[in-house]
């Protein structure tokens, strides 16, 4: 009978049998920790009661940012929401405002838009302040309630900063009169009155 040497001492064995063990070891601990990670599911959040019942003008918080809305501007408001920390980002927020026609209910999504938007963790809209014809800040817009979808945990979103609208009188626009348009007849009308005044001023002296 005879046995084939196997090369190696026990020392080679034990070593190799010990990175063998470590290795499995090592393996079996990360598929735990990916199993264990936290999943980025959609999660629907609501605003701090807080922040509600408030205009732009009366919340205490006034930035107007160029990467968010920009402004100020006359006669519209800027709202700028913030997600809950550690949250990810926003989905889409939905407001409820209270407007002088009742309620009114505004989107803003990831969809491009001119008057509203998404930047990662902030959403903000733009939304008319009221303004009239005479330049009068008047019934503007107040935050009835609102909820956002987020990409992360629970909890509540803020209002984290609003720039409020500016008065002014609205630009003249429309239709020509008479072939003129109104600021030329504004400016007849200041001449004429001018000139009635000097009219008036030569006839006195002539009287004296």
């Amino acid at each position: 009978m005879s046995f084939t040497r196997i090369q190696g001492s026990w020392g080679d064995l034990v070593k190799i049998s010990v990175l063998a063990r470590l290795g499995g070891a090592a393996i079996v601990v990360a598929m735990i920790a990916l199993g264990a990670a936290p999943a980025w599911a959609d999660t629907t959040v609501h605003l701090d009661p807080a922040d509600t019942g408030k205009t732009a003008a009366a919340f205490p918080v006034n930035r107007c940012d160029p990467n968010l809305g920009g402004g100020p501007f006359a006669g519209e408001d800027v709202w700028v929401f913030a997600a809950p920390r550690g949250a990810g980002e926003f989905r889409s927020v939905t407001i409820e405002f209270a407007t002088e026609g009742g309620p009114q209910t505004e989107t803003i999504t990831t969809a491009p838009a001119g008057d509203r938007a998404i930047v990662g963790d902030r959403a903000w809209i733009r939304t008319s302040a009221g303004l009239n014809a005479s330049g009068e800040l008047v019934n503007p817009f107040s935050i009835i309630t609102a909820t956002a979808v987020v990409t992360g945990t629970d909890g509540t979103f803020d209002l984290a900063q609003t720039c409020p609208a500016t008065g002014g009188m609205l630009p003249i626009t429309g239709p020509e009169v008479g072939g003129l348009t109104l600021p030329q007849l504004a400016g007849i009308g200041g001449a004429l009155t001018v000139a009635g005044l000097g009219l008036v001023a030569l006839r006195r002296r002539r009287v004296a």
